[in-house]
């Protein structure tokens, strides 16, 4: 029989820390396939989180672009600079997207608690620490909405 709990949907990810670049941090949510890292500050406590959707909302596109986006053809010549403007993103730091609070579930959760909590909070995924809010060096990892959606597939068959 299949758990119900998501221990074994726990996508172990790295930390960002203050001073890490965005370029470093979008290497690290490709390489461990993740929309979100939480942030460790300079004495090593996590105090909150930097998502892709952050990053890319508030500095990819201004706001009448995502006001357009239904309209937008393939032909805009505003991405001419694309490569400058990607160059100086890359250069950045993680800390000027630092959302907080960071919501954190233990790794026994049930799966109707994280899908709940994902909906109360309007969010595609959830951290995963055996410690609650202090999360003093028990991270595990991420759930993402797409792991919770792959456990319930297993779940029917």
């Amino acid at each position: 029989m299949i758990s119900m709990n998501i221990s074994d949907i726990i996508i172990p990810t790295s930390c960002i820390q203050a001073g890490d670049s965005v370029k470093h941090f979008f290497e690290l949510c490709i390489r461990e396939n993740a929309p979100a890292l939480p942030f460790r500050d300079n004495d090593g406590s996590i105090k909150g989180f930097v998502t892709l959707r952050e990053v890319m909302g508030r500095d990819c596109l201004p706001n009448y672009l995502v006001e357009l986006a239904g309209i937008l053809s393939n032909d805009m010549n505003c991405v001419s600079k694309a490569t400058e403007k990607i160059t100086r993103l890359f250069q950045k730091t993680v800390d000027e997207y630092l959302e907080e609070p960071i919501l954190f579930i233990a790794s026994d959760a049930i799966l109707i608690r994280v899908v709940a909590l994902m909906e109360k909070h309007d969010t595609d995924f959830l951290f995963v620490a055996d410690d609650g809010q202090n999360c003093s060096g028990d991270y595990k990892g991420i759930v993402t909405r797409q792991a919770v959606a792959r456990k319930m597939l297993q779940i029917a068959k």
